[in-house]
């Protein structure tokens, strides 16, 4: 049987952020403009820092964040593979 590779994918997520409050249309155009602009430089510095992808895909959202939650790290009970190990442990007793 041939050996399969898992594809590898890096993404890098950037959001710009509208302030509260400040009253101002965001055309769809524009988002447009920005997000090829955006996608030019990035193609133009991909094969600098990036030298083995060999293609990229550009993903273009705006959204309305009216809930956002953020939610707060749940730590999971220790384990011997999650965990760093103790000053003591090694040591006879």
């Amino acid at each position: 049987m041939a050996e399969q590779e898992s594809p590898r994918v890096l993404r890098i997520t950037i959001e710009l952020r509208v302030p509260v409050g400040l009253r101002k249309n965001v055309h769809f155009q524009r988002v447009k403009t920005a997000a090829e602009a955006f996608k030019s430089a990035i193609q133009s510095l991909a094969g600098q820092v990036f030298p083995w992808a060999n293609e990229m895909r550009v993903r273009t959202e705006w959204s309305y964040a009216w809930y956002d939650d953020q939610p707060e790290p749940i730590q999971l009970p220790a384990t011997a593979e999650n965990s760093l190990p103790t000053q003591n442990e090694g040591t006879p007793k």
